[in-house]
Formats: C-alpha cells, structure tokens, sequence
C-alpha cells in the first residue's frame, strides 16, 4: 500500500503501533485506489493529543465517547479511533453504543465491526496486514460476513443491514446464508435508525455497480418493503409483453442501474405510481402523476433536501410526455421551456426509462426533446423571463401596471419560445403594446 509522507511521520511520532483500518485496507486488497483512510491503535484519546503536542499535526476531537480523534497535517486529514469495545441497548437496533470500553486488544477491536471484509488492519510502519478474522479471504472470495453471530450485530446496529444491502452494490460481494437470514429476521430492526442515515445508504447504494442485485436482495430481505414500501408494492405488477421485459418493479431496478449518477433516485422512483394506478384505475394510464405525488412523500419522509425533493417529483411527473413521440413542435417547445431547470436530466431519464425496458435501445421521445432542445439554443430562444430582452421597468414604461406587468412578460416568453417573436427588444417592445388587451 502507498503511504503518503505525512502518514509515515505520523506514525513514527504515535504513542503505539498505528493501523489503517476498514475501507482502506479492503480496497488495497481489491486493487482500488481510495481516499478513505481510517486510522486505529490502542493509543487512548488523551495519550494522542499529548504525543503530538508540538507536532506539524493538529488533534481535535471527534466523538469523545467514541474515541475518535481529526488529526491533520501535511495537507491531509485522518480520523482516529482507539481500540474499543461496544455495547448497544438489547435489541434496540440504534446506531450509537451507549457504552464503550478502551482496550488494547486488536481482536476486541476487530470483533465490534460489522464484515469480516472492513476488520483487516495494516501496521503503518512494517507494512504488515493483520487479520484477526480471516478477512482477506473474504475479500478475495467476495463475501460479506460478519465478525460475530449476524443475528449479535444486526441487532445491536440495525444501520448495518443497510450497509449489507451497500455492499453488495458497491463491492458485489454476495452476503453469506447467516447474515442473509439475520438481515431477513431483523429487518425490524431499520425502525430505529434515523431517515437521514438510511436515506444516506440508499444514496450510496444506488451508485453501485451491482444496483439491481444489491435492489433484488433489499426486497428479498425485507428491506425494500421497510424503507420504500411504494416501490415494493410494484412487485409483480406485470407489464405489456412487446414493451417490457420485466415486472414494474423489476423495469425500475434495471432503469436505476442503468441511470447516470444524477438521476438515480428518480430512475428508481419513476414509476413508482404504477401499483396505485392499477388498483385505483385498472390500468397504468396516469401513474406518472400518482408517482409524483408519491415520490414527495418518499422523498419528505426520509429527509432530502427541498430541492431534491421538488426536482424529483418533476421528473417523475414529466418522464412520460409524448409518449407516442407525435407532439406538435410548438407544444415540443413549451414543454422543454416550461422544464428547462431539469430538462438535462429529464431527457436523460427518458432515455434510460426506455432502456430499463430490457427491449428497447433506442428512444425517439428521448432524441426528439434533445433536437427540441438543440434548435431552441440556436435560435437563442429564451427560456424564461429573465431571458427576455426587455423587463418589467421596460413593460412599465409602456403603462403597464401591478400584476399586468408579469402577464405580458408572460405573454411575450410564450410567442417567443413558440417562435413567433424574435427576442430583440425592439420587437419585443412592439409586441408588448399589441399584447396590451390580452394582458388584462
């Protein structure tokens, strides 16, 4: 492993034997670089900070109870934890010990994490990797398993079935029977964990690799059905033959995973009103405006920013506009300006949507908004008011008055994006006086 200068003298300065721990290490022995260097010894919180008083590294603290320290210097950062063991209130599933025990036992150390695969140690200075758990072979076989009994950790941190779900998007490692069993009889157990630290894993786990096997795994478990229970209600929910090749649930897995990193929780969620639909219409017709209603309230519940939340029920409300791809150019144009703000990722979505079909690879819908889009731009076409070459002082002037002033600024935005008006002032100007009645 390639140790950074800054790393080396810390550790030659450490009060004991310093170790990088978790990701790191599980990642040096995957081949993959990484920036996530966790850092543990047997040194106490205190015995670190007098250690490096006067050093070129500054100690703060992190979780005083926790034994985690920030320690920066030579341009990096680095979190430190003592060797510690964990004791959760029984059967609560929360994700913070309510008590911990300093030790300087490695093994004890190791046995508080969660996979045997994020408990291998590298001693800083010999270089050697140590492996209380036989964590190396795990990760050369791929596998999740725990440190102790699954039903032991799961319990104690329900958070982590969460992580099992990550990691097998993330890494592809396949969990072992134990844990599978435990994460299926705990599930539980993901009621007791804030919606910011599961809204937080699902993020993560939407960007791997092995999404829909990671998605397939969450609904086997119980997982989907705790923490998205609208979208696991499209199980099973068949779909017309010629234009998918799997159920509604299964078509959102392959659209997220097929999704680019931006638009991943909207791919997941967009159909997300087909169940609802069918059991309130007996039919799919406007599961689109369904799902955007939903999706506001999966995306409120577990706490996403307001504009995430308000430009997700957008895409999933929008994504199926024209979708017998025969609009007239002008309602084309209306519709790429009424969703200029997202209609990058709108377009994208349409386009993965049409992928996710497991049939299609093309999707005219798709390339009909970008050439929209395209000829828009060439013809600097405005796309919202602002845009406009003239403004309210201008439109005041002509003796417009309160609200009237807005509304022809409106009336002008619609002929120009319609392309019955050039934006130029003068025009604009010209025009505004013949829009004067419909302003009223």
């Amino acid at each position: 492993m390639k140790i950074s200068p800054a790393l080396e003298k810390l550790a030659k300065c450490f009060p004991s034997r310093l170790y990088l721990v978790g990701g790191a290490v599980r990642d040096y022995l995957r081949g993959v670089e990484t920036q996530d260097f966790d850092l543990a010894s047997a040194a106490k919180p205190d015995e670190v900070k007098s250690a490096l008083e006067g050093s070129a590294f500054r100690v703060c603290d992190s979780s005083p109870k926790l034994g985690t320290l920030i320690i920066s210097g030579g341009g990096v950062r680095f979190e430190h934890t003592t060797f510690r063991t964990d004791s959760y209130p029984e059967g609560s599933g929360v994700h913070k010990p309510d008590e911990v025990v300093f030790t300087s036992d490695i093994e004890e150390d190791c046995r508080r994490r969660d996979f045997c695969c994020n408990a291998v140690y590298f001693d800083v200075e010999s270089r050697k990797i140590v492996d209380p758990l036989g964590g190396v072979a795990d990760i050369e076989n791929k596998v999740l398993r725990t440190t102790r009994a699954a039903k032991d950790v799961f319990s104690e941190d329900g958070l982590r079935i969460m992580r099992l779900i990550r990691f097998v998007s993330t890494l592809g490692f396949a969990p072992d029977y134990e844990a599978t069993n435990a994460a299926k009889e705990l599930v539980g157990r993901l009621s007791d964990v804030s919606k910011e630290r599961i809204r937080d894993e699902l993020d993560k786990t939407l960007q791997g690799k092995n999404l829909c096997t990671a998605l397939e795994l969450a609904l086997q478990t119980g997982v989907l059905k705790e923490i998205l229970p609208e979208l696991a209600d499209n199980e099973d929910l068949a779909q017309p033959a010629a234009f998918h090749r799997y159920d509604a649930l299964r078509h959102a897995f392959h659209t997220a995973a097929a999704a680019r990193e931006d638009i991943k929780l909207a791919a997941l969620l967009h159909d997300v009103g087909k169940a609802e639909a069918w059991k309130k219409d007996g039919n799919m017709h406007n599961h689109a405006e369904y799902g955007a209603v939903t999706a506001r309230e999966i995306t409120k519940r577990l706490k996403y920013p307001n504009a995430v939340i308000a430009e997700t029920e957008i895409l999933v409300r929008e994504h199926m506009y024209d979708i017998n791809a025969n609009a007239k150019e002008n309602k084309l144009r209306r519709y790429v300006a009424r969703n200029y703000a997202v209609i990058d990722k709108l377009i994208a979505l349409v386009r993965t949507d049409s992928l996710g079909t497991g049939i299609f690879s093309d999707c005219p819908r798709a390339d009909r908004f970008q050439a929209t889009l395209d000829r828009m731009k060439e013809e600097k076409i405005p796309f919202t008011v602002r845009d406009l070459a003239v403004n309210g002082d201008d439109i005041k002037n002509l003796g417009f008055k309160g609200e009237k002033i807005g509304k022809a600024l409106s009336l002008l935005l619609a002929e120009s994006i319609d392309g019955k008006l050039k934006n130029e002032r003068e025009a604009l100007l010209r025009a505004a006086a013949r829009l004067a009645g419909r302003a009223d």
